[in-house]
C-alpha cells in the first residue's frame, strides 16, 4: 500500500474575511497531495495526458474535527483505497503535529478520455496498481438525495466561469466549487459558521466562459447548494455547519 505523507503551513492567503481556512484552500491542499501520490504510483497527470487519458473527481465527502489556524503546520496523508463499481476511490486525513486528527476525507474519481469525453474502465490504465485499502478512515463520499421542498431558501447567485478557474481539462477546477459554496453559504456578513462537514457531488462539465446559477437552501445549521449550468445541473452540495 502506497502513502503520501507530507507537511503543509495554514498560510494567510488560505482564510477567509473570518480568519479560517476557506474550503477552496482545502480542496487545494487535498488535490496537490493526491496529484503528488498519483504521479509517485506511475499514474500522475502527464502520463495519463500522454495516454489521452484523465481521472476526474466525481463525489468528495469531508469531515471535519478541528479546523486549523493560521501558520500552523500541519500534516497531510493520502492513498488510493479501492476501486469498486469502475471508480478509484482516494482517501486521506490532517492532522496536527502531534500527529491528533483535523480532518478526513474521501473522494471518488473515475477515469476518462480527454478527446472523446467518454468514462474508461479501470482496466484501462496502462499500469498495475499496488495494493490497496484503508487506513481507519470512516467518511464516505456520498451521492446526494436531493428534494425539491429541502428546506428554506437562503441565497442565489449566479456566477461566469473564468480564465484563472479553468484547469487544464477545459473545465473549472475541482478547487473552484469550493468557493462557489462558500459564497452561497456565507452570502450575509452576519451568517458566519463553522465548517463541520461537507459533500460535494460533481455531476458535469462547467466550461470557460458558461454562465452557473447558484442557490441555497436550509434547514436549520444544514445548507444544501445546487449550480445549475444551461441545460444541466453542474454540482449540488451538502454542507453541515455549527453556528460559530
Amino acid at each position: 500500500m502506497h502513502i503520501y505523507e507530507g507537511p503543509m503551513r495554514i498560510t494567510y492567503y488560505d482564510l477567509d474575511f473570518r480568519g479560517k481556512v476557506k474550503l477552496s484552500a482545502l480542496l487545494r491542499m487535498v488535490h496537490i497531495a493526491a496529484d503528488v501520490n498519483a504521479n509517485d504510483l506511475g499514474v500522475g497527470h502527464q502520463m495519463l495526458a500522454n495516454a489521452n487519458m484523465s481521472f476526474v473527481l466525481q463525489r468528495f465527502g469531508l469531515d471535519i474535527t478541528r479546523m486549523p489556524m493560521y501558520d500552523e503546520n500541519v500534516i497531510i496523508r493520502t492513498w488510493p483505497a479501492e476501486i469498486t463499481r469502475g471508480t478509484f476511490i482516494r482517501r486521506g486525513e490532517m492532522l496536527d503535529i502531534e500527529r491528533r486528527p483535523l480532518m478526513e476525507w474521501a473522494s471518488l474519481w473515475v477515469l476518462f478520455n480527454i478527446n472523446t469525453r467518454k468514462i474508461l474502465r479501470p482496466s484501462a490504465l496502462p499500469i498495475e496498481l499496488p495494493p490497496l485499502g484503508n487506513m481507519g478512515t470512516t467518511v464516505q463520499a456520498q451521492k446526494i438525495e436531493r428534494t425539491a421542498d429541502f428546506g428554506t431558501p437562503f441565497s442565489s447567485y449566479c456566477h461566469t466561469v473564468r480564465y484563472s478557474e479553468v484547469d487544464t481539462n477545459m473545465h473549472m477546477n475541482n478547487s473552484i466549487y469550493g468557493d462557489l459554496i462558500g459564497n452561497a453559504l456565507f452570502a450575509t456578513p452576519n451568517n458566519t459558521p463553522s465548517w463541520r462537514s461537507v459533500q460535494i457531488n460533481y455531476q458535469g462539465e462547467t466550461r470557460l466562459g458558461e454562465t452557473i446559477e447558484v442557490v441555497c437552501h436550509h434547514v436549520g445549521t444544514d445548507y444544501l447548494i445546487v449550480g445549475t449550468a444551461p441545460g444541466r445541473t453542474s454540482f449540488t452540495a451538502l454542507v453541515e455547519t455549527a453556528q460559530a
